[in-house]
């Protein structure tokens, strides 16, 4: 009967014993202080947020004031609903970053030969918490693809 407390004691011992050796050194596995300033969870609203999510809108081309192009919105995704339910949106266009396709018939390539009507598909990225805020977040485009209207 001792000899079989003695057995569970010395099991009990080993697998501590085990356990305590299997622990990484100090300075090595995962860190137990709090994270250097710039380092950790990425924002969640600004220019460096996480998660970002596209919003894709379709709909004509209004006007183009410098580099904001105003359009009617008649479609888009999941993220677009409240363009499309407000029926307009304003895009800033960054010429470095933006990538355009502008298809006429006619020849016309550029932002400048955009006529009212033609159709337009944007895509743009956002923060995925500014687009559940009261205020609609300022859309940078990502692409732009223009087509002439239908005659």
């Amino acid at each position: 009967m001792k000899l079989k407390f003695v057995l569970v004691g010395v099991l009990a011992l080993s697998l501590g014993v085990s356990a305590a050796v299997a622990a990484p050194p100090p300075g090595k596995g995962k860190p137990q202080t709090t994270p250097p300033a710039g380092k950790g969870k990425p924002q969640t609203t600004g220019p460096t947020c996480k998660p970002k999510v596209t919003v894709v809108l379709k709909g004509t081309f209004t006007s183009l004031s410098g580099n904001t192009l105003t359009m009617a919105v008649t479609r888009g995704n999941r993220w677009a609903r409240a363009w499309v339910t407000l029926g307009t949106a304003q895009v800033t266009i960054d010429p470095s970053t933006t990538k355009v396709r502008i298809d006429h018939r006619n020849g016309a390539k550029a932002l400048a030969d955009l006529v009212s009507g033609d159709w337009l598909l944007v895509q743009a990225r956002a923060c995925k918490a500014d687009l559940q805020a009261a205020t609609l977040p300022t859309l940078t485009a990502v692409r732009l693809v223009a087509h002439q209207a239908k005659t």
